[in-house]
């Protein structure tokens, strides 16, 4: 059964999770700090949602393969939800215990050349190559784009999209909000913009297996 409404299944989700994060600082202050710190138990629900989101939309792509349409814009997703996990959890340092998205990694002379070389390729040729495809594909990425937003499952992802960037951008005065602790107002709204997004990529999903939905 497809998702009819995932703009209301999105707010009410989003709307729990942050009910649930006021009620446990309203509670114990302490185990609310815990939880929201960087690396802590909500930023990495949020590493899961983004995971979910990416095979959500890694699924659709194959599902759109299968129906002679073109992917492009669910692998921009699914890449796009893949870097957001890489930047919340510094995934390159607790893999290789190097923070090796960072242009001090490629001048230090501790770090053997040739890994520095196969870091640079890694972290290069990969946007390069989506990019090139983007751009070769981008009259199927403008008219998939146009489409997504004017369905319910596009709105809801770009809400959590919008919500997420908005979040980044007021990243520093979130940190000082009177009362809260210093990073649950940031979490708690990346969080729930985890959330927006991977109920859209989930709709998304749902509404091709069910052929609800166009390509």
């Amino acid at each position: 059964m497809a998702v009819r409404r995932p703009e209301l299944v999105a707010g009410v989700l989003g709307l729990t999770a942050a009910i649930i994060l006021i009620v446990v600082w309203a509670v114990d202050p302490p185990l609310a700090d815990r939880l929201t710190r960087e690396n802590e138990t909500v930023e990495w629900l949020q590493v899961a949602l983004f995971a979910l989101g990416a095979a959500l939309a890694l699924g659709a792509a194959w599902k759109l393969r299968g129906m002679g349409a073109s992917p492009v814009l669910e692998i921009l997703v699914a890449a796009m939800l893949m870097s957001l996990i890489i930047g919340e959890v510094d995934l390159d340092r607790v893999v290789t215990g190097h923070k090796i998205i960072h242009t001090l990694f490629f001048v230090d002379a501790r770090v053997p050349l040739g890994w520095r070389v196969v870091a640079g390729l890694v972290l290069v040729v990969p946007p390069i190559a989506l990019a090139f495809y983007a751009f070769v594909r981008r009259v199927e990425l403008i008219a998939a784009t146009w489409r997504a937003v004017r369905t319910p499952w596009g709105r809801t992802f770009v809400a959590g999209v919008f919500l997420f960037g908005v979040t980044e951008v007021f990243e520093r005065p979130l940190g000082h909000v009177v009362g809260l602790p210093k990073y649950m107002a940031e979490e708690s709204l990346e969080l729930i913009s985890a959330i927006w997004m991977a109920v859209g990529a989930f709709a998304r999903l749902r509404a091709l297996r069910n052929g609800a939905m166009k390509p």
